[in-house]
């Protein structure tokens, strides 16, 4: 839960931070569903009447004499078009203006014109007028302001007009229009709406309704005799354009083939014309998500055949809960594997979480070209993504957390070394061990099997855990490891680099120890006390038995030896004896022999000694808490 917290309000601080981040991200991956599954249907309704490189070359440079132009939309007229859209700004004044304003009142004709929303503008333009207002709907939130306009000339009567601005996204890509923009408390509608009504030959009343349900639109646009026809708009009055066809889709024909009535009459009969421009010279080209370098005009089209399919994209008034839900499910997804637990879900959550993400780009996918649902699918998606790394980074704190705790415990049982061998491996049947030059002590308290036959269980197991922890502390103080308890013994090792001394010293701290911590039992039993035996040898040490019950030991001559000479102090009255071997690496006034010894099991005899007890070096014997 604390992994989901801290993503959920990661999530939310880059949203609120940089916005920018997340929509354009949406935006091209709307790009990408667009691109790769285009709608294989060729486009009849509308063609593209382009003024390209041969238009230019052939007719002459532009721009073209307004007479032109009027000329170009009388020839499509000829050729029986539903309308004639001009996606072209004619702002100043010029000579041809009365045959171009002759050939709006006789056909159907619609010109642009831009109005200009930019607040990085300081001085923004108005030249020529803007024309053709609607008698309704009034400005409102689902109009765009504007603050300045590049209009159609005064000397041109009689067309119809409608604005050409782009929507631009941060990337700079054009993704849709305004559909209504308001400038001096009147209402203008975009080249597309215009057409429409202009080719319906309707008044020009259009009327906005609010989305009621979480899957509509923020706003409808309608027009009262257009009931098949409705404009889904965003909060903001955005209208997005559908590319889901592809360029190729749409027919384009040469404006020059036009004049010089060389285009198809069949192409062109019972269609709209869009009469656009691609000519570099005239430089009206714009980025959408089907290329860098796009007519202008072609996103108007797109627009036009969207509309009349009834495809246009929208963004749902459900956009945020859809993506609080599917964050959610995702979330419960998760949670619920990484309940399993196990080492495997340090990797399987990430990639679960990627996983997710792109199943959610995937539905984001799906609602945009079948639902025609704009829906964006990274804020859920990055959730998923960082909800897996942050649930496989706990389990892996988990995990790690909870082998320290086992290696810890493992490391209280066998010596450190020894558990940090085993810890992390799978067990075997096989024999796992090693031979070793080693030093060993062994530890036992006398006449402590009677003195448990008296006592209650708990004092006994009190005496006996008092004995194992003062020789843990006077072993690893001076360098050594515990290799294991038995019963009420002690084996402990230390390397053959080892000073002997060191060891002795050990040896002679657990008798001084034992001397003043056991308790003295009752006058009819023998006293508690601690006899200790050290030999030096190779052993062979490690962990035996099968896989499912291990036990690590040390076995060879020299722990033999050492215990054979723990059970002879009794019997010389003696703390602490040695033999041989460690014997002659000490200095003699730390030792005395005691003659030699047949000791029980070994077949042949040897001198013990008795080491004698120096004054003490450490300054402090007493048991650590």
């Amino acid at each position: 839960m604390l992994v989901l917290l801290l993503v959920a309000l990661g999530v939310c601080g880059l949203q609120w931070a940089w916005p920018a981040f997340s929509s354009g991200i949406d935006d091209r991956t709307a790009g990408f569903w667009w691109r790769a599954s285009p709608l294989p249907q060729a486009e009849r309704r509308v063609v593209i009447v382009d003024i390209d490189e041969k238009s230019l070359a052939q007719i002459g440079p532009w721009p073209w004499p307004r007479e032109r132009l009027a000329e170009l939309a009388e020839r499509l007229h000829a050729m029986e078009t539903g309308l004639v859209a001009f996606d072209i700004v004619l702002p100043d004044a010029r000579e041809g203006d009365a045959q171009l304003s002759l050939a709006a009142r006789s056909l159907p004709l619609v010109l642009g014109q831009v109005l200009v929303s930019d607040e990085d503008v300081h001085f923004p333009p108005r030249v020529g007028r803007l024309a053709a207002p609607l008698d309704s709907p009034g400005c409102g939130p689902y109009t765009v302001a504007a603050r300045g306009y590049l209009g159609i000339s005064e000397n041109i009567s009689g067309a119809a007009a409608g604005h050409i601005t782009p929507t631009v996204s941060p990337d700079g890509t054009v993704r849709g229009v305004p559909a209504l923009m308001c400038f001096d408390g009147k209402v203008y509608p975009s080249l597309t709406l215009a057409a429409l009504l202009r080719a319906s030959d309707l008044p020009p009343t259009l009327t906005v309704t609010p989305g009621a349900g979480l899957l509509e639109p923020a706003w409808h646009i309608a027009h009262p005799q257009l009931p098949g026809i409705s404009v889904p708009l965003g909060a903001n009055g955005e209208w997005l354009a559908s590319y889901a066809k592809a360029r190729s889709a749409f027919i384009s024909i040469s404006a020059a083939d036009v004049l010089q009535g060389k285009a198809p009459a069949e192409l062109l009969r019972g269609s709209w014309a869009l009469v656009g421009a691609t000519a570099l010279g005239i430089a009206d080209a714009v980025p959408t998500p089907l290329g860098g370098t796009v007519s202008g005009v072609e996103v108007h089209t797109q627009l036009i055949s969207a509309l009349l399919d009834d495809r246009t994209p929208y963004v749902p008034r459900g956009e945020r809960l859809g993506q609080v839900l599917a964050a959610a499910v995702a979330a419960l997804a998760l949670l619920a594997l990484s309940m399993r637990r196990g080492r495997a879900l340090v990797v399987i959550l990430p990639v679960a979480g990627l996983l997710l993400a792109l199943g959610l780009y995937g539905l984001q996918g799906w609602l945009l070209i079948e639902q025609h649902l704009w829906v964006g699918a990274t804020l859920p998606a990055a959730f998923a993504t960082l909800t897996g790394m942050g649930l496989g980074a706990a389990e892996l704190a988990i995990t790690r957390h909870e082998r320290e705790l086992v290696y810890n415990n493992l490391a209280s049982y066998l010596p450190r070394s020894t558990a940090q061998a085993i810890a992390f491996r799978v067990p075997a049947n096989e024999l796992d061990a090693q031979h070793a030059e080693l030093v060993l002590l062994h530890a036992d308290i006398r006449n402590f099997s009677a003195w448990c036959e008296r006592r209650p269980a708990e004092e006994s197991a009190h005496v006996l855990h008092l004995f194992f922890s003062l020789c843990a502390q006077a072993v690893e103080e001076h360098g050594g490891t515990i290799e294991e308890y038995v019963g009420d013994a002690v084996l402990a090792s230390w390397p053959r680099s080892a000073d002997p001394q060191y060891i002795l010293r050990a040896a002679h701290q657990i008798v001084r120890f034992a001397a003043d911590l056991l308790p003295q039992p009752a006058a009819d039993l023998e006293p508690l006390a601690v006899g200790v035996g050290i030999e030096q040898g190779r052993v062979l040490i490690g962990s035996f038995g099968p896989a499912s019950r291990r036990n690590h030991t040390a076995l060879g001559q020299a722990v033999t030896v050492a215990i054979r000479l723990q059970q002879l102090t009794a019997e010389l009255a003696q703390g602490v004896l040695i033999g041989p071997i460690i014997a002659a690496r000490l200095p003699r006034h730390l030792h005395r022999s005691q003659g030699v010894f047949l000791l029980e099991g070994l077949s042949e005899p040897r001198e013990v000694f008795a080491a004698l007890d120096e004054k003490p070096t450490i300054s402090d014997h007493r048991m650590t808490p």
